[in-house]
């Protein structure tokens, strides 16, 4: 036998083995499906769903089992779980019609209108005709004419919607605009009865109960809300956010008998369950007073009870008292002594919290991490170690273990708001924009979730999607101070001053007083916003002259003629307000602050400099001091001395550290500058100021690897943040990485909002020569060496003169 028939030969077995391997392969798979398909079939929704993901170790191509899993997760609520398994399928088969159209529809819960219409088109290409396509890309027209305050289009897209419905009675797409309409058109009772219409067709839709309480609510038909929250707790008594939801209404109305007597009757009924005996006892401890809930905990306990539960519960009761050294004992002595239950982890999970707060993170994650070595899909613990993940900057690794808190609870709007957390961190403010509103469904539209997403959305200036955010909270949370004020602040933002003045006095109406503040403050702003700054003023004296005593309204009343240019009239007021306040300290600050501004600030700095050495801790007053130091050309030298005397009174706070990484910075002690980020950063990740100045001056002012790598983790935040300063640190960083394209857009958007500074316009530079755009890069870099400071010396001149002589010397003529 030759050498070339004997290696035929085994190349010829070793391909009839990978086929035999492949088939092999294929039908494990094929039976780890057929397996899910009996789970499901006997309603053991979990071990299907391992079955299925089996199929995909061996098999991710296999079609039905994704379509399947995708279907199910899409029927137990985890809908960001549905959207990644279905576009798996449409990166495998791009004319899989049911999934497109699964996409579209799964958009249109998240309000992503631009990408409901981007699957809807991709589907109507396939299927140009399709009745149910045509129905997704009118709501998709409709969500994008609110986006962009396009009142023509919305009724385009109404009427289009209207006619749709007629042929495609079923489709809740269409049902769901037509309803949209109807409440922002105020005509409720129309609403209510296209509401009762699509309850007919899916009688277990909980957005549409959602959508019938907004409409009650809204009538002032207070009976009906309560019995339609009481009808919905009962169709869906797996769902905490709807207890949850008829609580807040309770509360919201100070009904607490109803409130109490609701959480008693589902205790009883219950036969004691311990969580629900830990609800009542929560509301009776904020709502009924500590006594209460004591006695209420004590009538659990019997003489000899070792609980461990119930034991817990009063240890963290006493540590929501402030005795938290001795609740955390309790804590610890119950672990020691209660049997392995699953008890015991929600017991080691309560403690971790408290370690957390108390600041021992270490011995926090290790509970965390004991409680997962015994059930690794323990959602509590899933969720603080993801926390930690986040402040940590570890996102990939935080979203992979978020969503496989998801799986377990598909429905829980905390998991979600993490997640979004997890985006904001990692730049994705798409992915962040849809968890939040899919926490805000959810949750009920809780007031904490929704005033999360209205925040969100005004900071992009979506003013009219963030105020119907609000709004519907409001409705099922009425009188609720935390969505009103915003509310509020956002009518001042429009210049929509009738109903800014109906939220005043709505928050007036509530009458309590920790409210005042935002009142004053919202109506300062409607005065000041119609341009009637003596009325403003005026406003202010009248409540001073109610209460003589009210200081904060007086020195409101001095910040209220300074913003109108005032300034005599400020020292004025000031002076008076002093000499009748000699020795009270805030009126002396303010004072100061008024000459400081007003051009005498010898007196200004000497009042700083007696309120100091009455009390040298008083932060606001060495910053003030700071800052006039600082503005004096003249005493530059004194600046740094001043800045570690305030620290030696006041070594923990994050303002000083902040002015000394300023000076450090300005005196080119770089690394120096970097390490005060660097532990400020520690302290407090979340802070987006911090992260930019850090990522700012590692990129600037080091080359190496690793710091230009730590760089870009903590600039990824950065990322289309609408920021000039943010887009220039996070687009320098993507240059100096050699993703020029991407540099692009944040640098171009960088410079059209910082036009006079001569770094950011060199970063644009740098980015266009790095593309190939020569002539432009010069033209950029003939701008920033006109913006340099006169005497043009440091590092930076220094790049930009060799730059420009680099591309001249190449014959480069500079763009337009």
């Amino acid at each position: 036998m030759s050498f070339r028939r004997f290696t035929t030969g085994l190349l010829l077995g070793a391909a009839l083995a990978l086929v035999a391997a492949c088939d092999s392969s294929e039908e494990r798979a094929e039976k780890y499906y057929q397996s899910g398909l009996q789970y499901l079939q006997k309603g053991e929704v979990e071990r299907a769903l391992v079955e299925f993901r089996n199929v995909f170790k061996l098999n991710g191509r296999h079609k039905e089992a994704r379509r399947t899993f995708a279907e199910v997760e899409r029927g137990r609520g985890n809908f960001r779980e549905t959207y990644s398994q279905y576009l798996r399928l449409v990166e495998q088969y791009p004319d899989d019609l049911p999934a497109l159209k699964a996409l579209a529809e799964l958009a249109s819960l998240s309000n992503d209108w631009a990408l409901m219409m981007r699957f809807s088109m991709q589907a109507l290409a396939i299927a140009p005709d399709d009745a149910s396509l045509l129905a997704a890309k009118t709501v998709a027209e409709y969500g994008l004419s609110l986006d962009k305050n396009d009142s023509a289009a919305t009724v385009a897209a109404v009427a289009k919607a209207r006619k749709m419905r007629e042929e495609q009675p079923d489709n809740l797409l269409l049902r769901r605009v037509i309803v949209d309409d109807l409440i922002r058109s105020h005509r409720n009772e129309e609403a209510l009865t296209e509401i009762e219409s699509a309850l007919l067709v899916a009688p277990e839709d909980q957005a549409l109960y959602g959508q019938r309480l907004s409409i009650y609510a809204a009538m002032g038909d207070e009976a009906a809300v309560e019995a339609g929250l009481l009808d919905m707790a009962e169709r869906f008594p797996k769902s905490q956010e709807i207890k949850s939801g008829l609580m807040r209404w309770y509360i919201s109305r100070k009904e607490f008998d109803k409130a109490e007597s609701y959480l008693r009757g589902q205790m009883d009924a219950s036969g004691g369950d311990v969580t629900l005996v830990l609800d009542l006892i929560r509301f009776l401890a904020q709502y009924r007073g500590a006594e209460t809930a004591v006695s209420e905990l004590d009538r659990h306990i019997t003489p000899g009870d070792s609980n461990p539960v119930f034991r817990a519960a009063r240890a963290n009761f006493l540590y929501d008292l402030g005795r938290r050294q001795e609740s955390i004992a309790e804590m610890q002595e119950i672990l020691t002594t209660a049997p392995p239950t699953e008890d015991l982890r929600r017991i080691k999970i309560g403690l971790a919290r408290m370690l957390n707060v108390d600041g021992n993170i270490v011995a926090a994650q290790q509970l965390v991490e004991e409680v997962l070595a015994e059930d690794s899909g323990d959602v509590e613990a899933l969720k603080l170690k993801a926390g930690w993940l986040i402040l940590g900057d570890e996102v990939g690794e935080a979203i992979s273990i978020l969503r496989s808190a998801l799986d377990y609870k598909p429905r829980d709007p905390s998991i979600m708001t993490l997640m979004a957390q997890a985006y904001e961190r990692d730049g994705n403010r798409d992915l962040m924009r849809e968890m939040l509103s899919l926490a805000v469904e959810a949750s009920q539209r809780a007031p904490e979730e929704s005033l999360r997403y209205a925040q969100f959305l005004a900071s992009e200036g979506k003013f009219i999607p963030a105020e119907g955010t609000l709004i519907d909270a409001l409705r099922v949370s009425p009188g609720t101070v935390s969505l009103l004020v915003p509310l509020g602040q956002i009518y001042v933002q429009l210049k929509d001053w009738p109903r800014a003045k109906s939220v005043v006095e709505a928050l007036e109406t509530i009458g309590e007083a920790d409210v005042q503040p935002d009142i004053v403050q919202l109506r300062t702003a409607i005065l000041a916003g119609q341009q009637q700054l003596d009325e403003a003023v005026g406003y202010l004296e009248g409540l001073a002259a109610e209460d003589s005593n009210d200081l904060k309204t007086r020195i409101a009343i001095v910040r209220a003629h300074l913003a109108n240019g005032e300034d005599a009239k400020a020292l004025a007021y000031s002076t008076k307000l002093l000499a009748e306040n000699p020795d009270n300290a805030a009126v002396r600050f303010a004072d100061a602050s008024v000459r400081a501004l007003t051009g005498d600030p010898a007196a200004a700095e000497a009042t700083y400099r007696a309120l100091l050495a009455e009390d040298p801790t008083r932060l606001p007053a060495w910053m003030s001091l700071f800052r006039l130091v600082a503005a004096d050309p003249a005493r530059q030298s004194e600046v740094a001395d001043l800045v570690e005397e305030a620290l030696a009174h006041a070594p923990d706070s994050e303002d000083l550290q902040w002015a000394k990484a300023g000076i450090l910075e300005r005196g080119g002690d770089f690394d120096g500058a970097i390490a005060i980020y660097e532990a400020l950063y520690q302290k407090n990740s979340a802070n987006a100021i911090v992260a930019n100045n850090l990522a700012s001056l590692l990129s600037n002012h080091r080359s190496d690897p690793e710091s230009l790598a730590r760089a870009e983790v903590v600039a990824r935040r950065l990322r289309d943040s609408g920021q000039p300063a943010f887009q220039d640190t996070y687009g320098w960083i993507a240059h100096l990485l050699g993703r020029h394209q991407d540099a692009l857009g944040e640098l171009e958007a960088a410079v059209a909002g910082l036009p006079k500074d001569p770094a950011v316009q060199y970063h644009l530079a740098m980015t266009y020569a790095a593309l190939g755009r020569k002539g432009d890069a010069l033209g950029r870099l003939q701008k920033a060496r006109a913006l340099l400071p006169a005497d043009g010396s440091g590092t930076l001149a220094d790049a930009i003169g060799d730059e420009i002589g680099r591309l001249e010397s190449e014959g480069v003529v500079p763009a337009n």
